[in-house]
């Protein structure tokens, strides 16, 4: 039958011995407990500056180890990092509050999953209908006004984000028929995070949403309990679903990214010259993240389509347009959860600039 799952695993692993096999940026296990806080070098000495780094998920820890590489190449060897093994710190949220706290001086991870700590502020920079397409995600999130905000709310809570990556659309896959039009969707059991907008898109086009933890949902699609699921089609590698789901629509409808951030206590040492360096090279890492992110996602997709495991469609004319509507009105009811200006800005369409 189709055989997805093999190519898909042996990139992981490919990825993984990577990771491992890298010099001294090289994800090492943490010691016990949380790691101490940098301290930094006293004035005048020879000492290397160490810094501490660490991500969540496998397929990023190469990117980590990259970060580590080119701070130390640009800093000609003045700053050294060490690179905990992914998710040997906890989870995201776990080390997004060791950020603040300054137990950990950089990670990378999402903005959602981050946003765990911060009460939802956040929420706002993934309501449906944003962004469009890859070029809309740069302009408007990536490197334009989105980002902007999620970064001035992340420094309001001790979290300073110097970067930013793609973290894909997300789309409906489902095993049941293909669905073009609005009609296609009403009635199929969605699993969806529990994220309040993406469950309200859901509801207003007619679906069931069911939030069911990440680990169950090869279960549940095996099972029936839900028909299809809501996610970027590059998740689909992890969640172990390449071979499962036959039918995938590309609505693009939600975008986030993701980001390095680092902890206050770290960057306020560093002179504007340094921070303006570790930004560069976050950068850098995160670009080169995006790149392998989106040429995954093309290749999986086609790879799909041409071993005949899933059939790729777009929404109709018609269904776009409903959409639209749908989208203004979430945007809408999220008025009284964030700031007037941000929503302002979104309502009136000035966050494009």
């Amino acid at each position: 039958m189709k055989k997805l799952t093999g190519l898909f695993l042996a990139a992981a692993m490919s990825l993984g011995l990577l990771a491992g096999c890298a010099g001294p940026a090289a994800n090492s296990p943490a010691a016990s407990g949380a790691p101490a806080a940098n301290s930094g070098t006293p004035a005048g000495s020879s000492e290397p500056i160490k810094f501490t780094v660490s991500t969540d998920g496998t397929v990023r820890a190469e990117y980590v180890d990259r970060f580590v590489q080119y701070v130390e190449e640009a800093s000609n060897g003045r700053y050294t990092g060490e690179a905990y093994a992914p998710s040997s710190l906890g989870t995201a949220a776990d080390m997004a509050q060791m950020i603040q706290l300054g137990t950990l001086d950089f990670c990378l991870n999402d903005d959602m999953s981050i946003d765990g700590i911060l009460d939802g502020a956040l929420g706002f920079a993934w309501l449906p209908g944003l962004v469009a397409d890859y070029e809309e995600a740069d302009a408007y999130y990536n490197q334009g006004w989105i980002g902007q905000q999620v970064a001035a709310i992340m420094e309001a809570n001790n979290i300073i984000r110097i970067s930013s990556f793609c973290n894909g659309f997300r789309q409906v896959g489902n095993l049941k028929h293909e669905i073009t039009e609005m009609s296609d969707l009403r009635g199929l059991k969605i699993r969806t995070p529990s994220v309040a907008s993406v469950v309200s898109f859901y509801e207003k086009c007619g679906a069931m949403p069911v939030m069911i933890a990440t680990p169950e949902v090869l279960s549940a699609l095996q099972t029936g309990t839900v028909d299809g699921l809501d996610n970027c089609v590059f998740n689909y590698i992890v969640q172990g679903l390449t071979d499962v789901v036959t039918y995938i629509t590309e609505l693009n409808y939600c975008y986030s990214g993701g980001c390095f951030v680092a902890s206050p206590s770290f960057w306020g040492k560093l002179s504007a010259e340094d921070q303006e360096m570790f930004r560069t090279c976050a950068q850098k890492a995160s670009d080169d993240f995006t790149e392998y992110f989106r040429t995954t996602t093309e290749e999986l997709t086609q790879k799909g389509i041409d071993e005949g495991q899933w059939v790729v469609s777009q929404p109709s004319e018609a269904m776009k347009t409903e959409l639209q509507g749908i989208y203004q009105a979430i945007w809408e009811e999220s008025k009284d959860k964030y700031p007037a200006e941000i929503m302002d800005a979104i309502i009136n369409g000035s966050y494009k600039g």
